[in-house]
Order: structure tokens, then sequence, then C-alpha cells
């Protein structure tokens, strides 16, 4: 079986973490508070995640599909555990179209979206097709280079004088309430309980006993990113343009103007968009492979990459029609996903677990 180091762990969580969540204006629902729901929202996130690092020590080798036919038998398990993939399905889809979409937009608006897909996608194959080592090594290339975007944006906006920390004040002006609001369920699970899909990961670590301790680890310090990015954007935009804005980001650079020598530097913008949109899309296509697999008891996981992502080239044509679309589901997701599937089940689960455990003893 393959292997990943904690090093590699470590990378595609955080890269997980870090996906597209810096390209928007997380919990702008609070206004200038926006950087507070990040804080806050990393609390409740990071007890998710010891929920799901749990169950992982008590199952280290089963994924989602294992772990739910396990703990509620195969007439419930199987039947969920194939709800589970295709909710990474329907993520895929929706960060392929998105992502799509975005690029269309802001960089090859007379590229066919069908185009643009399709090199996505048969560029996941290739890549999901040499394995999970390739896969986490690549990764440990694209997140230095993100990281590095990021904090290369920070710094020339702050040279370029754009910075008003003014518009950060007054904190918590209508009190604690918006924060809240905003906090659950979209910011809680976008980006941190999203982490639920390392249950198809978590089992090829090479050191089982520090998938919590580095997991966590990435994700604080993932958020402790966004709580940056989400300063830069609120402090350089103010928090009515932030929230209006299509991509926050991007408009954050479109701003960076140091002596009229460094400028136009929109690629910095692009670069960070389709990043993230592979990234996202690539783990989700994996993870739906891998669950499939082991629901149809299938040896290889690889040949169901290919009949996955023809069907994500032809339902993002289908689902999605704009991006508006797709920002105005949002919120609704959150109802519809992230409560349900990330936060109620996993939470279910663990406590049937420590039920049957202490009813056996």
């Amino acid at each position: 079986m393959e292997k990943i180091s904690k090093h590699q762990l470590f990378v595609l969580v955080m890269m997980e973490q870090i996906g597209s969540t810096n390209l928007w204006a997380l919990g702008i629902d609070a206004k200038r508070d926006a950087w507070i729901v990040i804080l806050l929202s990393m609390l409740p996130g990071c007890a998710l995640i010891w929920v799901f690092t749990e169950l992982q020590k008590h199952f280290p080798n089963d994924n989602t599909a294992e772990l739910t036919m396990t703990l509620l038998g195969k007439i419930i398990g199987w039947p969920l555990g194939l709800f589970y993939a295709f909710l990474d399905i329907f993520n895929s889809t929706r960060n392929a179209g998105e992502f799509t979409d975005l690029l269309n937009m802001t960089f090859l608006q007379n590229t066919p979206s069908a185009a643009i897909i399709f090199i996505f996608l048969i560029t996941i194959i290739y890549v999901l097709f040499m394995g999970v080592e390739t896969f986490a090594r690549l990764t440990e290339i694209l997140l230095p280079i993100t990281i590095i975007f990021i904090i290369l944006i920070y710094i020339l906006v702050l040279a370029s004088g754009r910075i008003d920390l003014k518009e950060l004040t007054p904190v918590l002006e209508n009190g604690i309430t918006p924060v809240l609001k905003a906090s659950y369920p979209v910011v809680v699970n976008f980006p941190f309980g999203l982490s639920f899909i390392f249950m198809q990961f978590w089992h090829f670590s090479n050191d089982q006993k520090s998938i919590r301790k580095v997991t966590l680890s990435a994700v604080i310090l993932a958020g402790i990113l966004l709580v940056f990015t989400q300063i830069t954007i609120v402090s350089t935009l103010g928090a009515d343009l932030a929230a209006k804005s299509t991509i926050p980001i991007l408009e954050v650079v479109k701003l960076i103007s140091i002596g009229d020598i460094i400028t136009n530097l929109d690629a910095l913008g692009i670069l960070l968009i389709f990043i993230g949109g592979f990234y996202m899309t690539i783990i989700h296509v994996l993870s739906s492979a891998m669950i499939l697999a082991s629901l149809f008891k299938m040896n290889d996981y690889r040949w169901l990459l290919i009949p996955i992502s023809a069907f994500i080239f032809w339902y993002s044509g289908v689902y999605e029609p704009n991006y508006p679309f797709h920002v105005k589901y949002l919120v609704i997701q959150g109802f519809q996903q992230y409560i349900p599937f990330y936060n109620a089940i996993p939470i279910l689960l663990l406590l049937i677990y420590w039920f049957k455990k202490y009813a056996r003893t």
C-alpha cells in the first residue's frame, strides 16, 4: 500500500484548508468583523477535527464507507457511504464549474468553458493515475507556491499604501451576534469541517500516532493565514466593496501599484484561482473514487477516475448555469450538506461507537 509521510499529510491538509478560501471574503456577513469570524470558527472547527480523528484512531484502516458500514451495518451504512461518494462528486462538479467560470471571467474570456474543464479533468486523471504518493509530492510543490503568492500580496498591498486599518474599526460594533451567525454553519465547515474528507487519506500515513497533531497544526496555521487574508481584504477594499466583489483577493491585487513600476499583477490572483480550483477538485475526485472502490469491492480505485471525470464534465455544464448561481447556493448548501453530513453524522458515529464499546464491557 502507498504511504505518505507526516510532512506530506501536513501539506495535503493545509492545502485543502487554504484551497480557494483565501480568494473570498469569508464571514463578510459580519462586515468589518470578518476576521473575528474566522478566529471564532476555528474553535468548533478544531472540535470537529477532534471528532474525525477520534473515529480514525479507533478505525485506522477504514475510509468513510467502511466506517459507516462497520458502525451502522450494511443496510444503512452502504447507502450512506454511497451518498458520501456522490457528495464528493457533486463538490467536484461545483469546484470545477466555479473555477472554469472564474477563469472565463478573468483571464480566458474567449476560451470555451468546455475546453477549460476538459483540460482541467484530463490533468486530474493523469495526476491521480500516478497514485496518492505522487499527488502528495505535487502538493508539496503547490503549497509553498500558494503561500508565497499570498504573503507576497500582503507585502505588496502594504507597500502600496492601500491598507487602512480604520476599516476594521469599531470592532464588534453590532455585538457578537452577527459574528456568530456568520460563523455557523458556513465558515465553521468551509474550510474547517471539510477536513472529514481525510477519512479517505489518513490510513496512508506512515505515522498513525501523529495524525491528530499534524492535522490540527495544519488547520490552525491555515486558519491564521486566512485571518490575515480577511484583514487585508477588508482593510483594503472596505467591508461593503468586499461583500460585493466577485473575487475580493483579485480586486486587492489590482490595487497594487508601487511607484507606477510594480503594477498590473493580476497574474498572482489568476494563479491562486487556478491552483485553488485544481486542488479542491482533485481531492474530491480522489475521495469519491476511493469510497466507490470500497463499496463495490474494487482493488484499484484509479479505473473509476475516468467515468467520474466524464460525469463531472457533463454535470458541470448542466448544474450551474452561471457563477452568481454558485454564490447564491453556498449558504443553502451549509444547511443541506454541512450540518447533516459533516457535523451531525460524524458526531453520531462516534457516539454509536462509544455506546457499543461500553455496552460490551
